[in-house]
């Protein structure tokens, strides 16, 4: 099944603004994101803790829902569905 993930910020400069991943059927947020973060190299860092979880900072929005990173893995994705990852806001 066709995930799109969409990434802002200092994640889009990493990740891509806009990314399609082909994930088997049944798969979770946290499978998806993953994928995405083994396409990075050393920055995967930047999405997943050495425990390969979400980092607690990232922000998740699935069908219009924000979801915590400790849920990610509870959540199956359906094809077609988009995920959105904010990284931490910063700035003055």
């Amino acid at each position: 099944m066709k995930i799109t993930i969409i990434c802002y910020a200092r994640f889009r400069d990493i990740f891509g603004e806009e990314t399609q991943v082909d994930l088997p059927e049944s798969a979770s947020i946290l499978d998806a994101v993953r994928h995405l973060a083994s396409t990075a190299g050393s920055d995967a860092e930047l999405l997943l803790t050495s425990e390969g979880l979400i980092q607690e900072y990232v922000m998740i929005v699935h069908q219009e829902a924000r979801i915590l990173p400790a849920e990610a893995e509870s959540i199956t994705l359906t094809g077609g569905e988009t995920i959105t990852l904010f990284p931490p806001v910063s700035g003055g």
